[in-house]
């Protein structure tokens, strides 16, 4: 049996045979030309395009005018209280000259108060301040330095 066994393996060995696929030519199909974007679909886009951008600018421009009066309110609100406040200052300003002017004429009628004479009159002299004693009164250095170590003690 080993005899015939290699009896077989010595003749010779052929493949089998494969068919290979012969390539053949596709037919071209005629390329179908691509229809170019008319003039007026262009044109639409374009305008379609600028209307967006229109939008835009409009609505920023419209923040834009809402900062600024904003601005304005602010501004005008600080003359308000501005003016409110020489207004209060004007109304008693008044009210203590009209004050006074009541006072006089109380002193006047009532209490039968009058000014003076020109004998009542008596003027007073003061002294001669010397610029010296002023100088003797400013802060020495020394002081302002223990002023800035007392802040700066607080701070620490």
């Amino acid at each position: 049996m080993l005899v015939a066994q290699r009896q077989e393996y010595q003749e010779l060995y052929y493949p089998p045979v494969v068919e290979q696929e012969v390539s053949r030519p596709k037919p071209r199909s005629k390329s179908v030309p691509q229809t170019k974007a008319k003039p007026r679909k262009k044109f639409l886009h374009l305008v379609m395009i600028a209307i967006g951008f229109g939008i835009c600018a409009f609505t920023i421009a419209r923040y834009a005018m809402i900062a600024q009066n904003q601005q304005e309110i602010l501004e005008l609100e600080k003359a308000l209280e501005q003016q409110q406040s020489i207004q209060e200052y004007m109304k008693l300003e008044l009210a203590a000259r009209g004050d006074l002017k009541r006072i006089e004429e109380y002193a006047k009628n009532e209490l039968e108060m009058d000014y003076p004479e020109d004998e009542q009159i008596l003027f007073v002299e003061l002294p001669d301040i010397d610029s010296g004693h002023m100088a003797d009164t400013s802060i020495h250095p020394e002081q302002k330095e223990d002023l800035w170590s007392k802040i700066l003690s607080l701070l620490d």
